[in-house]
C-alpha cells in the first residue's frame, strides 16, 4: 500500500468514524448507566427482587438504586411522576389505572401472587359477605394488596363503617403491612386479613402453620375471575405445605393477580433485552403456583406491553447482546441505522480513490516542469555570466530533491521521463557555460 493510498484511507475513515460519533452521541442518547427501580418495603418480595435485579445488572456495567416504597400504588406514582427520577418497578396487576397507562409500560408478568384471605377459626366464613362487622386487614397504604382487597369487598357489598338504618353492611378496616396484620390475626386482634404475597413469604407461611387461623377458599372463584380480568385462578395442593400433616388438608381455591416489570414510557429500549434476560435468569424457574419458563411473559397484564418487549418474547435477546458486551453491543446497535447512509457515502469516496490517488502521485513529478519550463524559457531568452551560475545551480537543487522522491514502480516511466529532461538542460547549461555563449534557440524536447 502506497503512502498516498494510506493516507487517503486515514482521511476517510476518519471522516466516517466522525460521522458515527455524531450520529451516536446526538442523535439517539446512548442508554443511561444507572436506574432507580421502585422496590416497595425493606423485607417484602418486590424488595428483595429488586436487590437481586441489581446484582443481575451490576454484571452488565449498571447500577441500580432501589428506592423503598410502600407498595404497588406508590411505585405507578413513582413510574408516572417526571421529577421521581424511578423509571421502572414491580407493581401488582390490578392497581393500574387510564392515567398511568399513558405513561407507564409493562415489560411482562413476572409471576402469580395469589390473593390470600386467613380468617380466625372462631369467626368461620363461608362467602365474603360473611365477614359483616368484622376487623379486617386489607393492607398498608399504597399497597396492591389494598387495592385488590378494597374491591373484593366491594363487590360483596362490605362498606366501612359503623352499622346504622339505611347503611349496607359494614365492616372494621384496618391498614396495617403484612407483617403486623399477620401478627394481629395470631392475637386475635383482627378476624381476617388480606394479603398479597408469594407462597414463601414468611408472614403466608406462618400463618399456613398456625392453628387459630384458616385460609379461606374463593369457591366462586370463575365468578371472580370474570369480574376481574387481572386475577387468575390458582389451586393450592392439598398437602404442598406440610405433607406428614396433611397441611392444607384440601386444595384450596385462590385468585391471583401478577407482577409486572413496569417502566416509564421513556425507557431506553436497549435496556429492554437486558432487563427481561435478567427477569428470565430471576422468575424463570418457577416455583410453587407458576411452573417452569412461564414467567416472564407478556400475558396477565393489564398495563401495555412495550413494542420492545413484545420483540423480545418473539425473537428473544439481540444476536449482539448475545455476542458482544453489553455496552459495545448497545453501540454497535444503534450505529448500524448509520449503515445505509455511510454504505453509500463510502461509495463515490473509493470510487474517487484511484484517480486522486494517481493525480497525487503523478503531481510529484509534475510539478517539477514549472522550473524546467522556467530554466528553459531563460535558456531561450539567452542568459550567461551569474545568471547561468544561478540557473545550473537551481537544477543541481532539483537534482538532488528528484533522486530522492518516492513514487511507485508503475510511475517510473514518468519519473525517468523528469530524471531525463533534467539532465538535458544540465547538459545544456555546462556546455553554454564551456563555449562561453550557446544556441538561445535550443530547448528541452
Amino acid at each position: 500500500m502506497t503512502r498516498g493510498f494510506g493516507v487517503w484511507l486515514w482521511v476517510v475513515g476518519v471522516c466516517l468514524a466522525a460521522m458515527v460519533a455524531t450520529y451516536v452521541m446526538f442523535v439517539e442518547p446512548p442508554p443511561p448507566r444507572r436506574l432507580v427501580m421502585a422496590g416497595g418495603g425493606r423485607g417484602g418480595a418486590y424488595h428483595r427482587f429488586a436487590e437481586r435485579y441489581a446484582e443481575e445488572l451490576r454484571r452488565d456495567g449498571l447500577t441500580l438504586e432501589i428506592r423503598d416504597t410502600a407498595g404497588s400504588v406508590e411505585n405507578l406514582k413513582l413510574l408516572g411522576d417526571d421529577k421521581s427520577g424511578v423509571s421502572l418497578a414491580i407493581v401488582q396487576s390490578g392497581v393500574a389505572g387510564g392515567a398511568q397507562g399513558e405513561k407507564v409500560l409493562a415489560l411482562g408478568s413476572l409471576y402469580r401472587e395469589p390473593l390470600w384471605l386467613f380468617h380466625r377459626v372462631e369467626k368461620p366464613v363461608g362467602r365474603l359477605g360473611d365477614l359483616k362487622g368484622a376487623r379486617i386487614g386489607v393492607g398498608a397504604d399504597g399497597s396492591g394488596t389494598q387495592a385488590v382487597a378494597l374491591k373484593m369487598l366491594a363487590a360483596n357489598g362490605l362498606v366501612e363503617g359503623e352499622d346504622s338504618p339505611g347503611t349496607g353492611p359494614t365492616v372494621k378496616l384496618f391498614r396495617h403491612d403484612a407483617a403486623n396484620a399477620a401478627e394481629a390475626l395470631r392475637k386475635g386482634e383482627l378476624d381476617a386479613a388480606f394479603f398479597v404475597a408469594a407462597f414463601e413469604a414468611d408472614s403466608i407461611r406462618s400463618l399456613l402453620d398456625n392453628d387459630g387461623v384458616r385460609l379461606f377458599s374463593f369457591e366462586r372463584q370463575e365468578a371472580y375471575r370474570r369480574r376481574f380480568r387481572f386475577l387468575a385462578p390458582v389451586t393450592l395442593p392439598a398437602g404442598i405445605v406440610d405433607l406428614a400433616q396433611d397441611v392444607p388438608a384440601k386444595d384450596v381455591a385462590l385468585l391471583a393477580p401478577t407482577a409486572m416489570l413496569a417502566v416509564r414510557a421513556d425507557f431506553h429500549p436497549a435496556l429492554v433485552p437486558v432487563l427481561l434476560t435478567a427477569a428470565r435468569r430471576i422468575h424463570g424457574g418457577g416455583d410453587v403456583l407458576n411452573e417452569p419458563r412461564e414467567f416472564p411473559s407478556a400475558s396477565y397484564c393489564d398495563l401495555p406491553v412495550g413494542e420492545d418487549a413484545q420483540r423480545f418474547y418473539t425473537s428473544g435477546q439481540p444476536v449482539l447482546q448475545r455476542m458482544l458486551p453489553f455496552w459495545v453491543a448497545s453501540m454497535a446497535d444503534r450505529a448500524k441505522l448509520m449503515l445505509i447512509p455511510l454504505v453509500m457515502l463510502a461509495m463515490p469516496l473509493f470510487r474517487a480513490a484511484p484517480p486522486l490517488i494517481r493525480w497525487r502521485t503523478r503531481r510529484k513529478i509534475y510539478r517539477w516542469y514549472a522550473a524546467l519550463r522556467d530554466v528553459d524559457q531563460r535558456l531561450a531568452a539567452g542568459i550567461s555570466g551569474d545568471d547561468l551560475d544561478r540557473q545550473i545551480e537551481r537544477l543541481r537543487g532539483i537534482e538532488h530533491q528528484v533522486v530522492w522522491l518516492d513514487v511507485p514502480l508503475s510511475y517510473m516511466e514518468e519519473f525517468y521521463h523528469l530524471r531525463m529532461h533534467l539532465g538535458m538542460l544540465q547538459r545544456r547549461l555546462a556546455e553554454l557555460r564551456e563555449g562561453g555563449g550557446g544556441d538561445p534557440e535550443a530547448t528541452v524536447d
